[in-house]
């Protein structure tokens, strides 16, 4: 960039470097009219400019040319950011003082500037003319530096704005996990396997609560892991040294012990649960879910060393600390355990947790191709068939067979039960099925004996070696805990739900459209010709088929359970269930009548009003659209809060018309919705982006329903100094005497401060709960001028069930020198819970 390519102009009245681009321009005229010119390499950059890009050596050629039918500019980036700054022909001016409109006409005058619109008597909007004699870059400057009666000169910037919508996560191996999302693509992949993950994660509008830990039981994690290296992501930590579990609040207990090299099970299943969305490695099931994994030890062989009174120790510690408990082993063709234990598991998957709602608790069914819980008189095998001679290579010495099978978690309500499913949305060859099966999850496929080639990928997940990612994880291993990420996630959802409510949701919303293939016999071999030992699956669970067994959750498969779990439909069934039972319907219309914009960003809006004071659980949308091309169409409906949801995303092709109704079954994103005050304007954006066909927006209909009358506002104004670098800070207070119990609540706060990175910003229930809002962030940034809800701010969710009645107290504490500020006003608004 040479010097004559850096200038600078002034926006928000301060100096801007920038540096003008050496090979485009920015011309007030669409691509379509600029291709009738012949200018072929163009973008769209607002409703009627584009940018040109062409040879560094042909810019000023092409820039004469287009003066003559179109204002045409240099185009530019701030040079310290190097973002666009994409200058027009009007510039916003705020006078000193109000002028009459004879002295603004003069001005007007002065600079050869036409006036286009006046904000107010301070405020107005100019364009330049060919009479300017100068570029709005250098005007604006002149403005800035020697127009005593202008306070500031701005330019009208073109901008390109990114929606704040979901951001799929960008973790390198992200796309490579197939059992999250459906945009992976490969012959070994049916999309019928995937988990849904991602979809949840739009519908929860987060990748889960931090408040929601998931306990794991197994050979270790490495706590220091790039997949699990944010803040607290651990809730906590222990392992076993003989009988005694060594937690990580004990004196002398090691981090480091939690992992040994080459067991790296426990930090696979981890992984699978709740790697980080951060950009570094894979990404787990529920990303902003915390772990709490305890290490049982490990023998030579790889075998994990439990005992009954091991476990009682384990569940005994975390009875009271997590929400899940993932489990990837057991054993076949018995997995017992004494009385006591399994009394206990019953106990605290209905009344355990860290809510006191109960644990769900997660099993992995085995990986032996045999029935979980099933007496016949049938043979059937329970190994592989193989032993690994000293020199490491196989010897088949036959299959070992069983006729009683027997599994002790079978029954209790709060346990799941997990099968395998392979890439191909078919049973997994290994997995073991039948009675007892709950639920299916996505993972490996590979073949009981070794002895046939299968289809299917493995689990791309974290991985405690010196390459800290595996593509090759799997079995039921890997099937359970991603089911219990999703646990994880639906309790996010709504925290509640008890852990039976959780395993019956999984269980109802699971998907039943699945490959029920089976497959061939193992073949012979030289080494084993009579291979009529290869019986499984055995009758009555020879068959895949979806049957009615009863069961309050629907249909069963002896291979799938209830079907492969759903994150997305669970998790939508969570968000609707937070607002069940209530009565109220609150319903509207409009027939606006509105042309749509063709190809224009800025749409159509139209709002619909409520003045009803309630909390939302279900909306439904019905519009009515004439256009000749709906795959043009984005349709969005956006909340009072600003919290959007897009329910038709250019699909439909070049069909006519959208008259169709919308609801949280046909359009799970809806659900995001629930618990969002009904009061005020909801809004219908409707955007064309693309160019030729037209159409109108005739009518729409919003349908909401809720919980009437359950809120209460609060607001203070104490315009109160923060004393600088003092941790007791200042704290203000509201009281109501309201009654009931908290549903949800916003906080809004008003801060003045000019380097924010120095605030703690702390609410304070009645109950004395401390929800932290503001940690230190932001830096330089000034002010905090926001609003923090449940949704941004997941551990107000701890607040839920709480009185109202009391007074709640909000701390801000300045805790380094130098920068001062003031809270100005802050407040309240509480969605109460409906009444019995």
């Amino acid at each position: 960039m040479t010097k004559e390519d850096t200038t600078y102009t002034y926006r928000a009245g301060k100096k801007v470097p920038l540096e003008k681009e050496e090979d485009q321009f920015v011309v007030r005229a669409l691509p379509e009219d600029l291709e009738e010119m012949g200018i072929s390499d163009a973008e769209r950059v607002s409703s009627r400019s584009s940018k040109v890009t062409t040879r560094a050596g042909d810019l000023e050629q092409l820039m004469s040319m287009t003066r003559h039918i179109a204002p045409t500019h240099h185009a530019y980036r701030v040079a310290e950011t190097g973002e666009e700054f994409l200058i027009s022909d009007r510039i916003i001016v705020t006078f000193r003082e109000p002028l009459p409109a004879e002295d603004v006409d003069a001005f007007a005058g002065k600079y050869g500037l036409l006036r286009l619109k006046s904000y107010s008597d301070r405020d107005h909007l100019f364009q330049l003319t060919d009479g300017t004699g100068m570029n709005p870059v250098k005007l604006v400057v002149k403005l800035m530096e020697q127009e005593p009666a202008v306070e500031t000169a701005d330019h009208d910037l073109n901008r390109r704005m990114a929606t704040y919508d979901f951001e799929v996560p960008r973790d390198p191996a992200y796309s490579l996990q197939w059992h999250l999302h459906t945009r992976f693509s490969g012959r070994s992949f049916d999309p019928r396997s995937s988990s849904m993950c991602e979809d949840a994660w739009r519908i929860l509008g987060s990748f889960g609560s931090g408040s929601v830990v998931v306990g794991v039981t197994d050979d270790g994690c490495r706590l220091d892991h790039a997949d699990f290296d944010s803040p607290e992501k651990f809730a906590g930590w222990g392992y076993f040294r003989g009988t005694t579990l060594v937690k990580e609040i004990n004196i002398g207990a090691d981090p480091s012990e939690m992992y040994t090299r080459g067991d790296d099970h426990g930090t696979s299943c981890c992984g699978v649960i709740a790697a980080e969305a951060d950009s570094a490695l894979t990404v787990g099931a529920a990303p902003g879910c915390r772990l709490l994994p305890i290490k049982w030890e490990v023998d030579d062989s790889g075998y994990l060393l439990i005992s009954d009174d091991k476990v009682m120790t384990a569940l005994s510690y975390l009875a009271d600390k997590v929400d899940v408990l993932s489990n990837s082993w057991g054993s076949s063709p018995t997995l017992d355990f004494a009385p006591a234990v399994v009394r206990l598991i019953g106990d605290l998957s209905r009344a355990g947790g860290r809510r006191g709602r109960g644990i769900v608790f997660v099993w992995a069914a085995g990986n032996a191709n045999c029935p979980v819980n099933h007496t016949g008189s049938m043979e059937v095998p329970f190994t592989d068939g193989w032993v690994i001679r000293p020199d490491g290579s196989p010897l088949w010495v036959g299959v070992d067979t069983a006729r009683r099978f027997e599994n002790q978690l079978v029954g209790i309500p709060g346990v799941m039960i997990v099968a395998a499913l392979s890439s191909m949305a078919q049973r997994s060859h290994y997995s073991n099925y039948g009675s007892g099966i709950s639920i299916t999850a996505p993972t490996s496929n590979l073949h009981s004996y070794y002895r046939l080639t299968l289809q299917g990928l493995g689990i791309t997940t974290a991985s405690g070696e010196r390459i800290p990612v595996t593509e090759e994880f799997g079995g039921t291993s890997s099937a359970a805990p991603l089911v219990a990420g999703i646990a994880a996630l639906v309790i996010s959802a709504n925290p509640d739900l008890s852990a039976l409510e959780v395993v019956s949701i999984l269980k109802r919303t699971a998907s039943k459209d699945l490959n029920l293939g089976g497959y061939s016999r193992t073949p012979p071999a030289s080494f084993d010709p009579d291979t009529s030992w290869d019986v499984s699956p055995i009758p009555p669970f020879d068959r895949g088929d979806f049957v009615d067994v009863g069961d309050p959750a629907g249909s069963w498969s002896p291979w799938f359970g209830h079907g492969r779990v759903d994150a997305a439909r669970a998790v939508a069934e969570a968000l609707r269930l937070r607002g069940e039972g209530r009565d109220k319907v609150f319903k509207q219309a409009r027939t606006p009548d509105l042309p749509i914009p063709d190809n224009d960003p800025e749409g159509v809006r139209d709002s619909i009003s409520f003045s009803e004071a309630a909390n939302l659980s279900r909306a439904r949308v019905t519009v009515d659209i004439s256009h000749s091309f709906i795959g043009d169409l984005r349709l969005t409906l956006i909340a009072p809060s600003g919290k959007f949801v897009v329910i038709h995303e250019r699909n439909g092709g070049g069909s006519d018309d959208i008259r169709a109704t919308f609801d949280p079954m046909t359009t799970p994103a809806l659900a995001s919705l629930a618990g969002q005050f009904v009061q005020g304007d909801w809004t219908l954006l409707v955007q064309d982006l693309a160019a030729r066909d037209t159409g109108r927006l005739n009518r729409w209909e919003l349908e909401i329903e809720g919980e009437k009358a359950g809120s209460v506002t609060l607001e203070d104004a104490p315009a109160a100094t923060i004393p600088d670098n003092d941790p007791s800070g200042i704290v203000a207070a509201i009281s109501t005497t309201d009654p009931g119990r908290v549903r949800d609540l916003e906080v809004y706060v008003d801060i003045t401060h000019g380097f924010i990175g120095d605030l703690e910003v702390t609410l304070i229930s009645p109950a004395g709960t401390a929800v932290p809002l503001h940690l230190r962030e932001g830096m330089a940034t000034d002010n905090i001028i926001k609003s923090y809800t449940s949704a941004t701010t997941p551990d107000l969710q701890k607040l839920r069930g709480q009185q109202v009645r009391g007074a709640w107290r909000l701390k801000v504490a300045d805790l380094a020198r130098s920068d001062v500020g003031k809270l100005n006003r802050w407040g309240l608004r509480i969605a109460k819970e409906a009444e019995a």
